[in-house]
């Protein structure tokens, strides 16, 4: 039961993401005067918290050290996206994308080894 939640969180931090980008697209093209951006930060950080949220469940739901690792790693991802975004260099600051783009990535490996997990899988296939 716990593996199917801990999946079905997977799913809506993959989500958020996904969300996440559509704001980002949104804030810079939202000329209209508008600050596009303030809904992108506001779930920014709720995407951050739920990625905690997610490694606590990780370790509820008794997954494999592999998967605790992916939890780890995307715990790291997200502090190293929030420095990104404020570092005040445009050149170190532009990796905000392509660190959000790995985000995604990885995000979206775990949730579907997640479902595979609460199916009563264990294997791992990185």
């Amino acid at each position: 039961m716990l593996r199917r939640i801990y999946a079905g969180w997977l799913t809506l931090v993959t989500a958020l993401i996904v969300l996440q980008l559509y704001l980002a697209g949104y804030g810079v093209f939202a000329f209209n005067g508008l600050k596009g951006f303030d809904a992108h930060l506001l779930v920014g950080d709720l995407i951050g918290i739920a990625i905690l949220i997610g490694l606590g469940l990780a370790f509820a739901a008794r997954v494999p050290r592999q998967m605790l690792m992916f939890n780890g790693a995307l715990v790291v991802l997200m502090i190293l996206q929030f420095i990104l975004a404020h570092t005040g260099v445009q050149v170190i600051s532009a990796l905000h994308i392509v660190n959000g783009v790995v985000i995604m990535g990885l995000s979206g490996f775990m949730t579907r080894q997640g479902w595979v997990l609460a199916q009563g899988g264990e294997k791992m296939s990185a």
